[in-house]
C-alpha cells in the first residue's frame, strides 16, 4: 500500500535489479489468509470490470481518477491479505492488482510524479510476477522503459526495455507488437536508427499475426492497434529526427504519417488523452519541418481537447509547441495560436 505523499525518483540498479530479478525466480505459492469467508466469484468478476473502467478512464481522461485506482488497489490487497481464496482466485486478484498498479503507474508519471509512479510499478511487477502472468510484467517493463526514456535515463531505459523483451517471448502477439513498439522510444532516445527499424518491423508482424489470434489477447491489451503502434513509433522518429540531424527531414516526414491517425481522431473516440498528446507531437513534428500552417491547426485541435482531459505531461508538450513556435509570432495565425495558449494553459 503506497501511503507516503512524495517519493524519490530512483534510477541504475535500485531500479533496473528488481526488473530482471523476477525473471529468474520460479512462480511462487499462492497462500491465502484464514480469513471468515472465501472471496465470491461474483466478488472477483467486479474487481476485474472495474479494473477494465479504470483503464478506459485513463484513456479517456488522463489521471483525473487516480485517487480512486489507488483506492482500489488497496481494496483488492486487502482480500489478499485478509481473505480466503483457492490458487486460482488468488493468481486472478494478483492479476487484477497488478493492472490496477500500471494504470495508476501511469496516472502518476502522466501527472509528473514520477517517484510515486516508479513504486506503482514495481508493485505492479511484483503482483504480476505473483498472478503468473508474464505478459503483463512485461507490459510494466515497457511502461517503466518508457518513463526512463522521457526522464532521460537511456541506459535504464535501454535495460529495461530488453527485459520487457525477455519477459514476452511467449506472450500474446499483440502483446509482443506493444513492447516492440515501445522499446522503440528507447532506441530513438539512444539514436540507434538500426535497432528501432527491427523493432518497428517486429511490431507489425506481430500485430498482423495478433489478427489471426485475437482471442489469445488479453482484456487490458484490448487498445493496441496499428493506430496504437504507429503513434509510439511517430514520437520515436520525432525523437530520432533530433538525433540524427542528417536524417531530420526523412525522419519528420515519417513521423508526420504515423502520427497522424490518432492525433484526429474525433470527440467521440475513446483515446482522448492520446490524441491529446499525439496531436501536440504532431504539432511539434509540423513545427520542425517548417509547416507553420499545419503546425498551428495541429495546436489548436490539441488545445481543444484539454477541458476534458488530465494530464502534466500533456501541458508540458503544449507549453513546448508553444515555446517552439514563438520565433515565428509574426505570422498572425501562429500570434493567434500563441495568445490562447498563454491563456488556456494552467500557470505553473
Amino acid at each position: 500500500m503506497l501511503t507516503r505523499r512524495r517519493f524519490t525518483v530512483i534510477s541504475g540498479a535500485l531500479l533496473t535489479q528488481p526488473a530482471w530479478q523476477w525473471l529468474e525466480h520460479s512462480l511462487p505459492a499462492m497462500a491465502s489468509a484464514r480469513g471468515p469467508g472465501k472471496v465470491p466469484e461474483a466478488v472477483v468478476t467486479l474487481i476485474e470490470d472495474i479494473v477494465t473502467k479504470a483503464q478506459q478512464l485513463d484513456d479517456q481522461q488522463g489521471g483525473a481518477a487516480s485517487a480512486f485506482v489507488a483506492d482500489q488497489f488497496n481494496c483488492v490487497g486487502r482480500l489478499l491479505r485478509t481473505e480466503s481464496y483457492d490458487t486460482k482466485t488468488g493468481r486472478r486478484l494478483c492479476a487484477a492488482a497488478a493492472q490496477l498498479a500500471q494504470t495508476a503507474g501511469f496516472m502518476a508519471h502522466d501527472s509528473e510524479r514520477d517517484g510515486e509512479a516508479q513504486r506503482w510499478y514495481l508493485a505492479g511487477l511484483h503482483a504480476a510476477h505473483a498472478a503468473g502472468d508474464r505478459a503483463l510484467a512485461a507490459s510494466i517493463l515497457g511502461l517503466m522503459s518508457n518513463q526512463a526514456t522521457t526522464l532521460g535515463k537511456v541506459n535504464d531505459a535501454l535495460q529495461l526495455a530488453s527485459a520487457a523483451q525477455e519477459a514476452c517471448t511467449d506472450a500474446p502477439a499483440a502483446v509482443r507488437a506493444l513492447i516492440a513498439a515501445r522499446s522503440g522510444l528507447a532506441f530513438a532516445a539512444a539514436g540507434d536508427l538500426t535497432s528501432f527499424r527491427r523493432a518497428r518491423e517486429h511490431a507489425l508482424t506481430m500485430l498482423d499475426r495478433a489478427q489471426q489470434q485475437s482471442d489469445r489477447t488479453p482484456r487490458w491489451a484490448g487498445y493496441v492497434s496499428r493506430t496504437e503502434c504507429d503513434a509510439i513509433a511517430g514520437r520515436s522518429l520525432v525523437a530520432l529526427a533530433q538525433r540524427i540531424p542528417a536524417r531530420w527531414e526523412k525522419l519528420l516526414r515519417e513521423a508526420e504519417d504515423l502520427l497522424r491517425d490518432r492525433a484526429l481522431v474525433d470527440a467521440a473516440s475513446p483515446y482522448q488523452r492520446s490524441a491529446l498528446r499525439h496531436g501536440a507531437w504532431l504539432g511539434l513534428a509540423y513545427t520542425h519541418a517548417g509547416d507553420l500552417e499545419q503546425a498551428v491547426s495541429m495546436g489548436r485541435r490539441s488545445l481543444a481537447r484539454l477541458p476534458a482531459v488530465t494530464s502534466t505531461r500533456c501541458v508540458g508538450l503544449l507549453r513546448r509547441l508553444r515555446d517552439d513556435l514563438r520565433p515565428h509570432v509574426g505570422r498572425t495565425a501562429v500570434k493567434d495560436l500563441l495568445a490562447d495558449l498563454d491563456r488556456k494553459l494552467p500557470v505553473t
